[in-house]
């Protein structure tokens, strides 16, 4: 009896360009002394997606191992429901190799389609039969789809979501269509699509979308769904993140008092958003720029709660009083709004110093006038020298608002009280004075 030697070979979709060997299960293996197909075994049937083209084949040759075009080779192909859906001759080339390619239906269902090889005959005593069958999946399954983790935002700012399509073979791949976006509030309001906003994506590049939308509304949480169509198949991808309707800036205006053990820093907390609140702040002085404010290891802080209106600001003079030598410090404060979890944060890098508070300047020096000097000197500090701008007679946190409200501007200004010294500039001279009539 002569043997026969086959080697099969499977190929996947042309379009794909990915050549693939594999072995094949005997359905049934008979033969009597003409053709002889050895196969190696495999683990599991080839995935084909609907709509491509399969191609089916072996090489057959005969017992002296020679390529032959005789063996007249049929494919059967039946479908997961067992519907015979191809029978017919296959092709034989002068190698050996023997093929049929088969288009899949786009409508054709998934699973295993049962596929036999069948060639020679019994009366000629070279009966063989292969299986050749194969599995068909959505091509869906065959795609990965990975939307961006935005985390969270804040009001009047973007939100942006990036969207990626990768194939089977991890190759970037175009959707049917653009990608679209719907976004709804924390209270479960539909935001985008609007009137303005149809909520398509932007394609960057092959597979890669981009989206980005100007938040406006409540706090909390927010949902992002993006849908996107794969050879006619939706998939849908959830992006949840959080929206702070009351964010916080935080600007040191300066270190007003370096003087130590007394540290003052001029401070501006503003609310950015759309609602009204209270804001927590955290100051501290620390001896190293990465030294965060906590954790018992700070030179001194504090901490304190102030209500700020919408869209408005307030000045704080913060205080430590616990800075007990000289040298390079760093200020730094955070603050949120008591209903959000993100903070806003500032530093600022300042030299403390060591010294005597200073004293008034002796009065003037004069004789037989003094009465007359003192009445000067009066009129003198009242109209140039006093930083008692509102005039109610007290040197306080009001006057030191109005001094930081004209602060480097221009004259001629509206309070020609806050030029203390009438150089025409409210600098840190003016301050120093106001500093010196503090609480007098």
């Amino acid at each position: 009896m002569k043997n026969y030697t086959s080697h099969f070979r499977f190929f996947l979709p042309a379009r794909t360009e990915r050549y693939v060997r594999a072995g094949f299960v005997f359905c049934c293996f008979v033969f009597f002394s003409l053709f002889s197909i050895s196969v190696a075994f495999a683990g599991s049937y080839p995935k084909i997606a609907p709509g491509d083209t399969v191609t089916l084949g072996e090489f057959v040759f005969d017992d002296d191992f020679v390529a032959t075009t005789t063996a007249g080779c049929v494919l059967s192909i039946f479908d997961p429901d067992e519907n015979l859906v191809f029978n017919g001759a296959m092709t034989a080339s002068s190698t050996g190799w023997t093929y049929h390619n088969y288009a899949v239906p786009l409508a054709g269902p998934s699973g295993i389609w049962p596929t036999q090889m069948t060639c020679g005959s019994v009366p000629n005593g070279d009966l063989v039969k292969v299986d050749k069958s194969f599995i068909v999946e959505e091509i869906a399954k065959h795609f990965t789809v990975t939307l961006s983790d935005f985390e969270g935002t804040t009001v009047n700012t973007a939100y942006k979501a990036k969207l990626q399509v990768l194939n089977y073979l991890t190759v970037p791949t175009d959707a049917d269509s653009l990608p679209t976006v719907v976004i709804k509030d924390s209270a479960g309001t539909e935001k985008v699509p609007n009137e303005l906003d149809d909520g398509e994506m932007d394609r960057d590049s092959a597979g890669t979308y981009s989206y980005s939308y100007t938040v406006s509304g409540v706090g909390g949480a927010w949902e992002t769904m993006v849908s996107v169509v794969i050879d006619g198949q939706t998939i849908k991808k959830y992006d949840y993140w959080n929206l702070s309707s009351s964010p916080a800036d935080v600007q040191i205006i300066d270190i007003t008092d370096k003087i130590i053990p007394a540290i003052t820093a001029s401070v501006r907390i503003d609310n950015k958003g759309t609602v009204e609140s209270d804001f927590y702040y955290v100051y501290c002085i620390v001896n190293s720029e990465s030294n965060l404010c906590g954790g018992n290891d700070d030179v001194d802080s504090a901490s304190g709660t102030v209500f700020i209106n919408a869209g408005s600001f307030v000045n704080l003079s913060l205080t430590l009083d616990d800075v007990p030598t000289a040298g390079t410090y760093w200020f730094k404060v955070r603050a949120r709004a008591l209903a959000e979890t993100n903070w806003a944060a500032a530093t600022q890098q300042f030299t403390a110093e060591s010294g005597a508070t200073p004293t008034p300047p002796p009065p003037p020096s004069g004789g037989g006038g003094g009465g007359g000097t003192a009445i000067v000197s009066e009129t003198t500090t009242t109209t140039h020298q006093t930083a008692d701008f509102n005039q109610d007679g007290k040197v306080n946190s009001v006057d030191f608002s109005i001094l930081l409200f004209f602060w480097k501007t221009r004259p001629p200004f509206a309070n020609p009280r806050v030029d203390i010294n009438k150089d025409g500039k409210v600098d840190s001279v003016d301050f120093s004075i106001l500093l010196y009539q503090w609480k007098k």
